[in-house]
């Protein structure tokens, strides 16, 4: 029997900790205002569950791009643009003077509200473990990093000059980089950007980006600093990473809740790498603008993003975007000193790998084992329980594993996971998703919804409590369960979606929620249960217009739902050309923008989006909400 605790959202553990990540909010902006969509009256507590605004970082392949970087002395005119440090300030009381000058292209979030942003740098060496301070300028003319001197710098635009205090590097003050989770390093330091930002992003009076200038002060060494520079070196001990370059960190769109989508297409992205499926994530508030903007963040495990693979055994097989892909409080996997942070986990079925990331930074990684390639067990399902341990539904093998997190601790020989904490067998286990509210693990299979219950701390599953799918609309064959999330809004509510269509699921059972559909149909509502299959929420004929639906989910302020489908020409659209038949190019939204009757529903309101119409591929896709219900 299912327990209901009754239990309040934990709101507070939500929060964002240390400035890392993009705020959370609890009401809806103007973009994100839309009536909710999630079935039934909600609690009130739940109905302001928070999601992420959108929080990029720039890079060679992100929507705001890395351009050029370089400094400048009072003592040569050399071209300094290729070297792996920035300088700032005087090491020797004002006879030797550095300033250094850095650019990002930052034209694609031209007429985006920018909540904040700041300028991330590691601090290699300096004068002082006092920590004086240094200071952000933008400057008023275009420069070229081969050519510009202390003679010939551009001047200054008045009234945006930030700064900040630190100091490290040096034998009592010891900057110490951590490669496999980079964020966490002491030498990792911020500089406010915003009004900077806001001022080159603005749509009217915009001020020209010409890039920033670094500088301390000048006439006492205790202020030097030396920075990473946006070209890694392999032989420095912290300048090799990536993650320590320069880097301008920007949230944006802020309440417009974050999607991701694991993309197959191995597309030609221009610059590192030249091609790689991505795990992609992209800002909901204006999904036609897309095209021209693109994900506005992609993540690989890779070097370029700090992800060891110390035994060569994490990536079996190429990495195909990720299958599955949850941002989750970090719980057990919050860092030393930090509070309120959250973490990405994903599992990529091709290739094998399971992973907890840190988010938003995308850089190292707290858990990684490896399941098997799609030809052993087909990894379909991932799921990180607050005790760190992570779950897995494996298709192929009709298996839910369990794995502790002392099992994925970075650095283990493949042998430390060789053998599950616990397996449970699923045919054709395709999704999980743990429920804090039953203090359970639900997965679904071909024909089964089943909740194990489970114990924190123990790494082991319960005993099952099994729903059997309602069939297939014709009565006869199997519905092939593809997906399970929670109804945000309505805690009682599980989303589900199968081959058979898309239905919402009552854990409780309390009350009948049946109404008739094109999926369950009536001699279909599974063993005559119609207080479990629910089709009594709002827009159902619209999100349940099909079958093949591979994934479903709706964002937690304004319900706006978004699904993806593939096989069904009345509701998905076909897979590319040469893509696997599991994949769209299309990421659906159900919302009630375009209603005109109330009574009825306007197809207008629902419809596709679409980043690369002839090449992306995706399997499923999920809102970016760090809370499980």
């Amino acid at each position: 029997m299912i327990r209901r605790k009754g239990r309040l959202p934990r709101l507070a553990a939500l929060l964002i900790g240390a400035g890392l990540a993009a705020s959370l909010v609890t009401a809806p902006s103007d973009d994100d205002a839309a009536p909710a969509l999630a079935g039934g009256p909600a609690p009130a507590a739940y109905a302001v569950t928070p999601a992420v605004s959108p929080f990029v970082q720039s890079g060679p392949r992100n929507i705001i791009t890395r351009v050029q970087d370089t400094y400048v002395a009072n003592a040569d005119n050399a071209d300094h643009s290729t070297g792996q440090f920035l300088r700032v300030g005087t090491p020797d009381n004002g006879a030797t003077k550095f300033r250094s000058f850095l650019k990002f292209d930052v034209s694609k979030l031209n007429g985006a509200h920018i909540e904040r942003a700041s300028l991330r740098l590691y601090n290699s060496d300096t004068g002082s473990c006092t920590g004086w301070g240094m200071y952000a300028n933008p400057v008023a003319a275009a420069w070229d990093p081969s050519t510009i001197t202390w003679a010939n710098q551009p001047a200054l635009v008045a009234g945006y000059e930030t700064s900040a205090k630190f100091g490290l590097g040096s034998d009592t003050c010891p900057d110490r980089p951590v490669d496999s989770d980079p964020d966490t390093s002491n030498g990792i330091q911020r500089i406010d950007l915003t009004a900077t930002v806001k001022a080159w992003t603005r749509m009217e009076n915009r001020l020209a980006n010409n890039g920033l200038r670094l500088s301390a002060g000048e006439l006492g060494s205790v202020a030097y600093k030396e920075l990473c520079s946006m070209n890694p070196a392999a032989s420095d001990p912290a300048c090799h990473l990536s993650y320590y370059t320069p880097t301008l960190e920007v949230e944006f769109n802020p309440g417009v809740p974050v999607i991701s989508a694991g993309n197959e297409y191995a597309v030609n992205y221009g610059g590192y790498p030249a091609t790689s499926p991505a795990l992609e994530f992209y800002d909901s508030a204006n999904p036609a603008l897309w095209p021209a903007t693109g994900p506005y963040q992609r993540w690989v495990p890779d070097a370029y993003h700090s992800f060891k693979d110390p035994q060569g055994d994490l990536l079996r097989d190429t990495f195909e975007g990720g299958t599955e892909h949850k941002l989750r409080p970090a719980g057990a996997y919050t860092a030393p000193e930090r509070t309120n942070e959250q973490v990405l986990v994903v599992g990529d079925g091709h290739s094998g790998l399971v992973a907890v990331v840190p988010y938003p930074a995308l850089s190292g990684a707290r858990f990684a084992i490896n399941v098997g390639t799609q030809n052993v067990t087909n990894l379909h399902g991932v799921e990180l329980m607050p005790d760190g341990s992570v779950a897995v539904a494996l298709a192929l093998t009709g298996q839910v594993k369990v794995f502790t997190k002392d099992q994925g601790a970075i650095g283990n020989a493949p042998s430390a996971y060789a053998t599950a904490s616990d397996t449970e067998l699923l045919e054709d286990a395709h999704s999980l998703h743990y429920d804090e509210d039953t203090d359970s693990l639900w997965a679904i299979g071909k024909n089964q919804l089943v909740r194990y219950p489970y114990t924190l701390g123990t790494g082991q599953l319960g005993a099952p409590e099994t729903f059997t799918l309602p069939l297939n609309a014709d009565g006869s064959s199997s519905p092939y369960g593809h997906d399970i999330q929670p109804v945000y809004g309505n805690p009682d509510r599980l989303w589900v979606s199968a081959n058979a269509g898309i239905v919402q699921f009552s854990k409780s059972g309390a009350t009948p929620c049946y109404n008739t559909s094109r999926w369950p149909t009536g001699r279909t509502s599974a063993d005559g249960k119609p207080n479990r299959w629910c089709t009594d929420y709002d827009h159902e004929r619209l999100v349940n217009k099909g079958g093949m639906a591979k994934s479903v989910g709706n964002a937690p302020v304004s319900g706006r739902v978004i699904t993806t489908c593939a096989g069904d020409p009345a509701a998905c659209d076909a897979p590319v050309t040469g893509a696997h038949g599991w994949t769209t190019p299309a990421i659906t939204f159900v919302d009630t923008a375009i209603d005109v009757d109330p009574t009825v529903d306007n197809e207008a309101s629902r419809h596709n989006e679409y980043w690369r119409k002839t090449n992306a591929q995706y399997y499923r896709v999920r809102w970016m909400v760090p809370s499980y219900n």
